[in-house]
């Protein structure tokens, strides 16, 4: 994992991913971008401003992670980020929350996003980490992190929640990483160690991806 330390980690993380779309589009390849919610949405809106002059024809869109409920409840992720101003126009978007019931959205999600996967020629994420060691919905100790299918459905201690699995994350050619604040440093010195179970630590993965890249403001120095 690549650690960049910058005073302005969603501003970097945004041009790295907006570089890297542009250029795999530029190339004939198909691909598919992976939005985060939280601290992901600035990248994410920041990134497609940088794609505005794009042809998005190639380009497959969809979340890390929703939370269930109703189309645009106030905590929907995908609705927080098209508000937020998100835009692709041309591409294909998959909005994970289709108004049934959670094992049907879940099942349906995962069908798009293994076909999807199975003809992609790239693949790409935005991606957190939680001060508890969680990333995308993937939360410690939960049934999501021995999930075999592309998304898990599980009752969190805050929502009912939906997420991509370690399998798919395991199928990105990329991912890029924003992680900054005190509270952070434990996760991202174990990170580093490489020592952290998947149990409990569920960003440990996103190490084994061939190319990821962690944005953040703490000093490697200070968390070695």
């Amino acid at each position: 994992m690549k650690y960049i330390q910058t005073h302005q980690p969603v501003i970097e993380a945004a041009n790295h991913i907006a570089a890297a779309i542009k250029h795999h589009l530029a190339n004939g390849e198909r691909v598919l971008w992976l939005l985060s919610g939280g601290s992901g949405t600035a990248i994410a809106i920041a990134a497609s401003e940088r794609l505005a002059d794009t042809d998005f024809t190639n380009l497959s869109v969809t979340m890390t992670d929703e939370r269930y409920g109703p189309l645009g409840h106030p905590d929907e992720n995908w609705q927080q980020i098209m508000d937020a101003g998100f835009s692709a126009p041309g591409a294909t978007l998959y909005r994970p929350l289709s108004g049934g019931d959670i094992a049907s959205t879940a099942a349906a999600w995962g069908l798009w996003l293994t076909r999807t996967l199975d003809t992609t020629d790239f693949a790409i994420g935005i991606f957190g980490i939680g001060a508890d060691g969680h990333t995308a919905g993937i939360k410690p100790h939960t049934s999501a992190t021995a999930a075999t299918r592309a998304i898990a459905a599980f009752t969190g201690d805050d929502f009912e929640r939906l997420t991509i699995t370690f399998p798919v994350i395991k199928r990105l050619d990329e991912v890029v990483i924003q992680a900054s604040g005190d509270d952070k440093a434990a996760i991202i010195r174990e990170l580093l160690a490489g020592h952290g179970a998947l149990d409990d630590t569920p960003a440990q993965i996103l190490t084994t991806v061939p190319d990821s890249t962690l944005y953040t403001t703490i000093n490697q120095e200070n968390i070695s």
